[in-house]
């Protein structure tokens, strides 16, 4: 009997993250927000990455996804994909 798709994995502790930003407001896909660190992400990434990453603290992104991890992930280089994830609490929502 094969099985088409297994039930995901169960989560580790403290996740999944709660959906709001480093105020406690909530954060909805389209949310409009800005970057206010990228420690999460950048961590263990090549020196260029993580200068590419450093860059967008400050701007303001719109929010593509919010995984099951309570990760939010952001699309930077034009693809219309999501290309890397924070945590809610390093952003803030305007």
């Amino acid at each position: 009997m094969a099985t088409d798709s297994l039930p995901p994995k169960p989560l580790p502790p403290g996740f999944p993250l709660p959906a709001v930003d480093n105020a406690g407001r909530p954060i909805v896909v389209g949310s409009k927000v800005r970057i206010l660190s990228v420690r999460s992400c950048a961590r263990g990434l090549p020196v260029e990455d993580q200068a590419r990453l450093r860059s967008y603290e400050g701007q303001m992104f719109d929010v593509l996804e919010i995984d099951r991890y309570g990760m939010v992930w952001f699309e930077a280089e034009g693809s219309g994909k999501p290309d890397f994830s924070l945590r809610p609490d390093e952003i803030a929502v305007v």
